[in-house]
């Protein structure tokens, strides 16, 4: 992969000590995407999707009627939120970015507590 602010380059493969390697714009390394923008949004939306299969794998433990909702906080927090926040230190957030991460983690705590009841006697 190239990193470069000319717009007007070619992509060509690499030739090093007789090897060709190809160009790419992005690549997985160590679990997080590097890309040729390099932006944080793509990152971030991998992460999401990768924290979906994490539930959906642990779908029948957050389902299960034996488990109080304090254990399966406790499989939110040490299984799933890491998966979701692997890398995240180096990650230069925007608004919307952070709120991605909210809609992810309200989802599943909806799906650990269940919806929210509103007792508000005055309507409002």
């Amino acid at each position: 992969m190239q990193l470069t602010r000319k717009t007007n380059l070619t992509k060509e493969d690499i030739k090093v000590t007789g090897t060709s390697c190809e160009t790419v714009n992005q690549f997985i390394y160590l679990g997080s995407q590097i890309n040729s923008k390099n932006s944080i949004q793509e990152e971030i939306i991998l992460r999401i999707k990768v924290g979906n299969r994490s539930v959906f794998a642990n779908k029948k433990l957050l389902k299960n009627k034996d488990l109080n909702a304090a254990s399966k906080l406790q499989i939110h927090k040490s299984i799933i939120r890491p998966i979701v926040t692997y890398g995240c230190e180096t990650w230069a957030m925007t608004v919307t970015d952070q709120n991605r991460l909210l809609v992810f983690e309200r989802r599943l705590l909806i799906k650990i507590y269940g919806p929210v009841q509103d007792n508000d006697e005055h309507g409002g």
